[in-house]
């Protein structure tokens, strides 16, 4: 199936396109950002998963802006987020967050 300049991979892949992100402007390409923040988005969740971070705790998942350009949201359980500040803290502490 062809859309929005590309081809896509599969149906499946158009459907999420359509459910996963914000409204389709007529004329702007999703497909390209979306593909790029679709890659992050599963890179972070094998990273968490390495880690031993369950999918319902915390979850990346790919979207778009307006502007086509790709997002990645991270979902995160009130649990999950708190110790996540804490290691972010801890890491900016020992001088390695920008």
């Amino acid at each position: 199936m062809e859309y929005g300049g590309g081809q896509a991979g599969s149906q499946r892949e158009w459907e999420a396109l359509e459910l996963d992100g914000g409204p389709l402007v007529p004329g702007v390409d999703y497909e390209g950002e979306w593909l790029r923040a679709r890659a992050v988005a599963q890179k972070l969740n094998t990273s968490f998963a390495r880690l031993g971070v369950a999918r319902r705790q915390m979850r990346a998942q790919a979207d778009w802006a307006a502007d086509g350009s790709g997002l990645v949201h991270i979902r995160l359980d009130t649990l999950t987020a708190r110790e996540l500040a804490l290691l972010l803290d801890l890491l900016a502490g020992l001088g390695h967050a920008a």
